[in-house]
């Protein structure tokens, strides 16, 4: 295979897409190659991107704690890139999760989503475009968007001319390039559970379950023909399997000359996307009625922090009284008060019972190993006729018989105490 053909297949590998499509891009087969994954041209469609990256990264992680059956990093499962416009193509089943939290809306005093960006349907896509930049989501035709805004997703301020006073915001100090590089790059993380990107001044962490193991997804970011340019990374691990890696822009801005092959084939390995995993950490104990504001960068700074009296003065900016913030966790308006006033809220149990009686998901308070497994389920087999029983047995056995199940293997329900179980 010639140099510029390898370059070529990583190419597709990175941002999926087909080689036909490449070779159009660059002007039939004899195109002259460029960068594999090219950078934002301008720092503001550089910006844009980054937005919509965090918008994305609220998508998944609403996704993950709502139990959604799509794993949350199959939500973007292709990033088509060309000289005009960037392409994402989103899955259906993750759409309006997306459309909820990259459009504008008006949440009290300030702006959800990303100010300033408006939608515009066409026949088979939606451009969402700011005054900075765009982005089209491909396949989203003008009855999916009709569709997305029947089942709730707020297009006022997305369809509107006029810019809101309360969208005209200044560029922060999140490090766009970083975050628009890792944009471009999503398909990476196709194979791992989750993915959660949480950028910092000058730097990003990225971390994710599962998947591709850090070292090849940092090998890939730096050293490869589709790494970000000039970027560094430094690969971290946490429990239960959890992969991190810090980026920053401190890297040399020079060509790699040896392509990390090993790294390719371990990313290779492990993209195969799976089921959803439904996990406790990020799943709350119970519904509440509250606006669905966990997932606001705001809120989770303060959940964070286990700031309780900023989580009320959000909420009460939401709209919730703090009557009713009283009345849920249990304690007189006067306490509530005294928090909102400054009084601080360090008791690990009182912390505990505040995450649970507003609905915090206990990991965004990092309350997650107090957490306790559910109650096991109790044996129905009583209840269950000898026809259905018999039935059982015999589809068992069957299993047995072909390879497809221990002989050991319980037949009856699934409950730890049923003792349905064949002797070894």
């Amino acid at each position: 295979m010639s140099t510029s053909f390898q370059a070529l297949d990583k190419r597709c590998r990175c941002t999926g897409e087909t080689p036909n499509m490449v070779r159009r891009q660059r002007g039939g087969a004899g195109f002259a190659l460029g960068p594999l994954v090219p950078s934002a041209q301008r720092d503001g469609q550089s910006r844009i991107e980054a937005a919509l990256l965090l918008a994305v990264n609220r998508a998944m992680a609403g996704m993950r704690r709502r139990g959604c059956p799509l794993r949350p990093t199959a939500l973007v499962n292709r990033v088509q890139l060309d000289s005009r416009v960037v392409g994402l193509h989103v899955h259906d089943a993750g759409l309006d999760h997306l459309l909820a939290e990259a459009l504008p809306s008006v949440a009290g005093r300030r702006i959800r989503g990303v100010p300033g960006l408006r939608a515009f349907p066409g026949r088979d896509h939606l451009d969402l475009r700011s005054c900075e930049g765009e982005v089209r989501l491909l396949g989203v035709t003008r009855e999916r968007w009709r569709h997305a805004v029947a089942a709730g997703v707020s297009a006022d301020l997305a369809l509107s001319e006029e810019l809101d006073v309360r969208e005209v915001v200044e560029p922060g100090d999140t490090p766009a390039d970083l975050l628009s590089g890792v944009f471009r790059r999503l398909p990476l993380w196709r194979g791992a559970a989750w993915l959660h990107c949480a950028p910092v001044p000058g730097a990003v962490e990225l971390h994710w379950r599962g998947g591709p193991p850090g070292d090849a997804v940092a090998a890939v970011l730096t050293r490869s023909a589709c790494g970000i340019p000039g970027a560094a990374a430094v690969t971290f691990g946490l429990r239960d399997a959890v992969r991190g890696v810090a980026l920053d822009l401190g890297g040399p801005a020079v060509p790699r000359p040896v392509e990390p092959e090993w790294a390719w084939t371990q990313w290779l390995a492990t993209t195969a996307p799976g089921p959803a995993v439904r996990e406790r950490a990020v799943l709350a104990a119970r519904e509440v009625d509250l606006p669905d504001v966990w997932e606001q960068r705001e809120v989770r700074d303060a959940l964070a922090r286990r700031d309780v009296g900023a989580v009320y003065l959000l909420l009460r900016q939401h709209g919730v009284p703090l009557s009713r913030i009283a009345a849920l966790t249990g304690r007189e308006v006067s306490e509530v008060e005294e928090v909102v006033a400054g009084r601080k809220v360090e008791d690990y149990d009182e912390l505990a019972d505040i995450g649970r009686a507003l609905g915090v998901p206990p990991g965004y308070m990092g309350l997650a190993y107090d957490e306790r497994p559910p109650p096991p389920r109790p044996c129905t087999c009583s209840s269950v006729d000898e026809h259905t029983k018999r039935e059982n047995f015999l589809a068992h056995a069957a299993l047995v018989t072909i390879g497809r199940s221990p002989a050991s293997a319980k037949w009856g329900c699934h409950s730890e105490s049923c003792p349905t179980a064949l002797p070894a």
